[in-house]
């Protein structure tokens, strides 16, 4: 049950109780970097080994997809997450994926990256 449902649940003496809380996260934390995903080379295994198992499994039009995500809900203040999506190629290798982030850190990062 997440905190908000329990929370309502208890009523006043939830919000007593949690009136401490103030942020949820979602998702497991991972590493940012993603310069050890290699297109067309990096297999499902090596993405298990380093990742863990991913947080969601999909599909993009015939694709198969694993994402890994880590959200962090804030009750005051700016909500982040960061998400890493992997596309499955023939053969359990990274077609492609896709990292977003709006964590600061991240964010200045990149920008340092993009001079």
């Amino acid at each position: 049950m997440s905190v908000c449902k329990y929370m309502k649940k208890m009523g006043t003496f939830g919000f007593l109780l949690f009136g401490g809380l103030h942020c949820a996260t979602s998702g497991k934390e991972f590493p940012s970097q993603t310069d050890w995903i290699k297109k067309n080379q990096t297999r499902q295994k090596d993405v298990v080994s380093v990742m863990g198992e991913p947080y969601s499994v999909g599909n993009s039009g015939g694709t198969p997809t694993w994402t890994y995500g880590y959200y962090r809900y804030e009750l005051f203040g700016k909500s982040t997450h960061k998400e890493l999506k992997i596309y499955w190629g023939p053969n359990h290798v990274v077609d492609h994926f896709s990292f977003d982030s709006s964590f600061p850190m991240d964010i200045k990062a990149s920008a340092n990256s993009s001079h």
